[in-house]
């Protein structure tokens, strides 16, 4: 693993992660766990000490249960309110004996196979309230947008025609993802997969204009499904 972009920022703080706040930026941290129970020990360690409890808000681990052909288990989403607060966290977490026993568990129990950088557009479908479950499913879409103005009008358009459906649609803008090429991504989370796979795309008021107006502005890169494994919050 990387320990130099492990130790400036990799688990840098904690907030809200699946549902992004307005402004708020984030980082996505791909990894390859041998042993997830340990690794999910490490940071019930690291989110009860000094350290793990300055920051703001949450981290959350999520498993992958479709990722194509990369290598990583599990993801850490990490999102910031915003780039003043990751800074900050960046030089505590730098001077940090804390931080630095975390890093050495582990690295000690997984591997870093990739990240991403992310930031909310605010711009969400549902009620965010509706998704309760501690397990919680997500279809994560990335995709690569040239005209990012039509196709968020088309995007809201579809939402608004589709308001009843169950859990949430989150749109994010991607800052930084190495060179996937990806500029956008669709969060969809529900309590399940049956909810959150229960309406094909395609039986949904609205898609086959949303399709005419977004098919060859935009091409989806990957779609990964993921399940919520754990959150941590400072107390």
């Amino acid at each position: 693993m990387n320990k130099f972009i492990v130790s400036t920022i990799f688990f840098c703080g904690f907030s809200l992660a699946q549902s992004g706040f307005a402004q708020s930026v984030g980082i996505k941290y791909d990894i390859n766990a041998t042993n997830p129970a340990a690794v999910i020990a490490a940071m019930d360690k690291f989110a009860a000490s000094p350290t793990g409890q300055a920051g703001p808000g949450t981290v959350t681990l999520f498993q992958y249960v479709v990722n194509g052909e990369s290598s990583a288990t599990h993801n850490f989403v990490v999102n910031y309110p915003n780039l003043e607060a990751m800074d900050a966290t960046f030089a505590r977490n730098a001077m940090s004996q804390d931080w630095a026993t975390f890093l050495t568990e582990l690295t000690a129990v997984s591997e870093q196979v990739g990240t991403l950088m992310f930031r909310s557009t605010g711009i969400t479908n549902g009620d965010p309230s509706s998704v309760t479950s501690p397990t919680s499913a997500g279809n994560w879409i990335f995709m690569n947008v040239q005209d990012p103005v039509t196709y968020i009008d088309a995007w809201q358009d579809l939402g608004n025609s589709n308001n009843n459906l169950q859990g949430t649609n989150s749109l994010l803008e991607i800052v930084a993802d190495g060179t996937g090429g990806v500029t956008h991504a669709i969060i969809q989370s529900a309590n399940n997969m049956a909810s959150l796979l229960a309406t094909p795309p395609q039986q949904l008021p609205g898609w086959s204009r949303f399709i005419d107006r977004v098919g060859n502005i935009r091409t989806i890169e990957n779609r990964t499904m993921v399940l919520r494994v754990k959150s941590w919050a400072a107390q």
